[in-house]
């Protein structure tokens, strides 16, 4: 690397990322590293420090955070404090990601406050943050934050200005306080620990989510998400009346999810198109059965009984006339419980894609007939992804 900073003479970089590592190298050497290209009026610069040993830490350079060229930045480290030691001035930053940060409130307040123009903001497994307020940040339109494998918190989002949202998390949540220009969210909830104990918890979680995304013209929503609504659904909790017009999506063909996609059906009075993204077989996917006692059984088999446990759809998969069933099943799950839809588009892929032409031929075959039937139009797709 240092060989490359004497032989390089251009003016000007457009890109640079680097990788380094606190266990094979100094603070100065990559201080020396990160102010190349900053002194290049670098416009694009990504940043991953490691710390193999986690017990090291690392502060930039002032001349980092008065870059006033860069116009996307991410930084990476091994959860240190990313703490600015001088007042921000990243004029120029429209793309802005954090990732494994220990970001208190006052630092994510003084990194805001030096992006005048920051359009999208990214917030991946950082730590410390309480409160997270971007008001005074009126040229913000997506906010992507992910709390998959973060235990602190809550975090309360103060984004009035935000178009688009896509929020992941595990136990800790995240309170939505103000996004009212909302018009796009992608929302979902990653966790194994669904239990009798929990199941309060996360339901609590999933329906303030929805109450906070009701203005929505566009919703994504995850298998686990699926299924907390489900356990809401049997219990008979209210539902929040959606305004969403196109909602997508991602889980497989099982009993769990049943119950919640068709009560998002059903308090969805404006939907036009469904997007259905079948899912690589997963054992994450939380059979129901787990949360035994929580819901009348009658009531349970009565809503579900034409689809399988977690458990047994790993036995129908292959099968193509299974596949065929649930797919039948499914478009007239969603014919009965979406009045006034237009579309529904369904991808095969994961553990449901095959490559059998005859049987596919057949399958469009038999959703011809039941959008010509339901005036819906349904689109069959394969994706071996």
């Amino acid at each position: 690397m240092n060989i490359f900073l004497v032989v390089y003479t251009a003016p000007k970089i457009t890109s640079f990322n680097l990788l380094t590592s606190l266990d094979h190298n100094t603070a100065p050497e990559i201080d020396s590293w990160i102010e190349f290209p900053i002194s290049r009026n670098v416009q694009n610069l990504s940043v991953f420090v490691r710390d193999f040993k986690y017990r090291k830490t690392y502060s930039f350079p002032v001349s980092f955070y008065l870059s006033s060229s860069l116009k996307q930045l991410t930084v990476t480290l091994d959860f240190f404090y990313m703490t600015p030691t001088c007042k921000v001035s990243w004029k120029s930053l429209r793309n802005l990601a954090l990732r494994r940060c220990k970001l208190p409130d006052g630092s994510i307040d003084t990194i805001l406050s030096g992006c005048p123009i920051l359009e999208s903001l990214t917030l991946d497994t950082c730590r410390l943050l309480e409160r997270l307020d971007l008001s005074k940040a009126p040229s913000l339109r997506r906010l992507d934050i992910n709390r998959q494998y973060c235990d602190t918190g809550p975090i309360a989002i103060v984004a009035p200005h935000i178009h688009y949202l896509r929020l992941t998390y595990s136990s800790t949540p995240s309170t939505l306080v103000d996004v009212s220009s909302l018009i796009e969210a992608n929302l979902n909830i990653i966790s194994s620990r669904l239990c009798p104990l929990t199941a309060d918890r996360y339901q609590t979680m999933a329906l303030e989510m929805l109450a906070k995304s009701h203005n929505v013209k566009r919703l994504t929503v995850g298998e686990t998400l699926l299924q907390i609504l489900s356990l809401a659904e049997l219990r008979g909790v209210p539902f929040p009346t959606l305004k969403v017009q196109t909602l997508i999506v991602k889980t497989e063909f099982v009993r769990s999810v049943i119950p919640g996609i068709s009560r998002l059906l059903q308090n969805s009075p404006g939907l036009k198109k469904l997007t259905l993204h079948t899912m690589q077989q997963s054992h994450d996917i939380m059979d129901m059965h787990r949360l035994k006692g929580l819901y009348p059984d009658q009531c349970w088999r009565s809503k579900c009984e034409m689809f399988p446990s977690s458990k047994e759809i790993y036995e129908m998969l292959g099968c193509n006339d299974a596949t065929s069933k649930l797919v039948a099943s499914f478009s007239e799950l969603v014919l009965r419980n979406a009045k006034t839809l237009e579309m529904m588009v369904v991808w095969l892929g994961g553990s449901y894609f095959n490559d059998d032409a005859q049987w596919f031929e057949e399958l469009l075959q038999m959703v011809a007939t039941l959008s010509h039937d339901n005036n819906v139009s349904i689109l069959l797709k394969r994706s071996n992804c």
